[in-house]
C-alpha cells in the first residue's frame, strides 16, 4: 500500500515511511516511529492506516486495533487491517462478524477497492477451508513449522493473511491469524488445502519463518528507540563494508577459478603425454610368438590332429574339419581377446597339419 501524497502535497513523514509494510522488521520499526509522529501531529488518516499495517506486520494487533479506532475515513485498507487486527488478537468469534462487515462496506472501485475486496473474499474462503469446508478456490503455502513447546505451523493464504494453526491428523485448528507481510505475500500461495495438510503432517517448514506465539505481544518502546538511534552514517558504513567483502570474495572466487583452470590444463597435458607414450610403447612392442606353433613334421601333424601318421586322407580331412569347427571365428566371437588369438593360432596350425598329412600321393 502506497502512502506518499494527498491532494498533491507530499508529507515528508509519509514519504520517508515508504510502502507499508516494509520488508524487514528493522524497517518496520522505522515506519512505526515515522508514522506514529505523523499520526500524532496530523489529521490525515493515511498515517494511522499505515501505522496499523506496520504494527500488524510486527505482530502487534492490539496496538494496531487501538490505532484503527481513530480512523474516520472509509479507507479500504483500514477495513482490511481491522479484520487482521481482530484475527491476530485471537478473537476468532469476532473475526467472522468483522470480516462480514468489511466485505459489505468495501466496494470494488478503484485499485485499492478492487484489491481489498478480492483479498477479503479470499480470506473468507480460506477460513472456511480451515474449518473443514470444501472450498476449491482456497490456496495456501507453508511459511514455518515448530515442534516445541507445542507443535504449531504457520501457513499463508492467497489473501496474504497468515494463519497460526495447531496441526491434527485430519485438520489444522486455527488459533489466530499471524503477522502478514502485506499483499506481496499472496504470490506464494498456490496449494490446495489437502496438499498443505499433508505437508504440515510431514513437518515441512517451507522457508522456515518463525512461528509466533499463540497469543500476541504488546508494543514495547525499546525496539522503536533502537531503530531511531541507528546512525545513518554507521548504517551506510556497514553496507559499504558488506559490499567490500562481497567484492573481495568475488575476486577470490575468480582467482580460484583461474587456478583450477590452470590445474585442469596441466592434467590434460599430462594425459596427452601418457597417451603418446602408450602409442609409442605399443608400436615398439615385439609381436608375440604364436601360442600354438604349426607342425613341421608328419609326426607333429598327426599328434595335433589326433590321427595315426599313416591315416587315410579322408580320415585326416574329417578330423581337420571337426577341429576347425571348434576355433571358427563365429564360435569364438565375444570371448576374451587372448582366447580369440589362441583360436586363430590353432586354425593356422591345423591347416599346416592337414597339408602335411593329406597331400596327394607323389607329393
Amino acid at each position: 500500500m502506497e502512502v506518499a501524497t494527498v491532494s498533491g502535497v507530499t508529507d515528508s513523514f509519509l514519504s520517508r515511511a515508504g510502502t507499508v509494510p516494509a520488508r524487514s522488521d528493522a524497517d518496520r520499526w522505522h515506519q512505526v516511529a515515522l508514522l506514529g509522529v505523523a499520526s500524532a501531529t496530523g489529521t490525515d488518516d493515511r498515517a494511522r492506516v499505515g501505522l496499523a499495517g506496520a504494527l500488524l506486520a510486527l505482530d502487534l494487533p492490539l496496538d494496531a486495533g487501538a490505532v484503527l479506532t481513530s480512523v474516520t475515513s472509509d479507507d479500504p485498507w483500514a477495513r482490511w487491517w481491522s479484520v487482521l487486527a481482530v484475527g491476530q488478537s485471537g478473537d476468532l468469534d469476532a473475526l467472522d462478524g468483522t470480516l462480514h462487515a468489511a466485505r459489505a462496506a468495501v466496494r470494488p472501485k478503484g485499485p485499492d477497492g478492487r484489491d481489498v475486496a478480492r483479498m477479503l473474499a479470499d480470506l473468507a474462503g480460506e477460513l472456511e477451508a480451515l474449518r473443514g469446508g470444501d472450498v476449491e478456490s482456497a490456496r495456501f503455502c507453508i511459511l514455518g513449522h515448530r515442534a516445541r513447546p507445542h507443535r504449531r505451523a504457520l501457513i499463508g493464504g492467497r489473501s496474504s493473511a497468515a494463519f497460526v494453526v495447531d496441526p491434527a491428523w485430519e485438520e489444522l485448528r486455527l488459533l489466530r491469524l499471524g503477522a502478514s507481510d502485506g499483499p506481496s505475500a499472496r504470490n506464494a500461495a498456490h496449494l490446495p488445502f489437502d496438499e498443505v495438510l499433508e505437508l504440515v503432517r510431514r513437518g515441512d517448514a517451507g522457508p522456515g519463518r518463525r512461528v509466533p506465539d499463540d497469543m500476541p505481544a504488546r508494543l514495547s518502546p525499546q525496539p522503536m528507540l533502537e531503530a531511531l538511534r541507528e546512525d545513518p552514517a554507521e548504517r551506510d558504513g556497514r553496507l559499504l563494508r558488506l559490499a567490500t567483502e562481497v567484492r573481495e570474495e568475488r575476486g577470490r572466487l575468480a582467482a580460484e577459478r583461474e587456478r583450477l583452470h590452470g590445474v585442469e590444463r596441466e592434467i590434460e597435458a599430462e594425459r596427452e603425454v601418457l597417451r603418446r607414450l602408450r602409442r609409442q610403447t605399443s608400436a615398439a612392442r615385439p609381436k608375440a610368438a604364436p601360442s600354438i606353433k604349426p607342425p613341421t613334421t608328419a609326426a607333429q601333424a598327426a599328434a595335433l590332429l589326433g590321427v595315426a601318421p599313416d591315416a587315410p586322407r579322408q580320415s585326416v580331412q574329417r578330423r581337420w574339419r571337426t577341429l576347425m569347427a571348434t576355433c571358427h571365428p563365429d564360435r569364438v566371437e565375444g570371448l576374451h581377446p587372448l582366447l580369440r588369438e589362441r583360436a586363430k593360432d590353432l586354425a593356422v596350425a591345423l591347416n599346416a597339419a592337414r597339408d602335411l598329412l593329406a597331400k596327394p600321393a607323389g607329393q
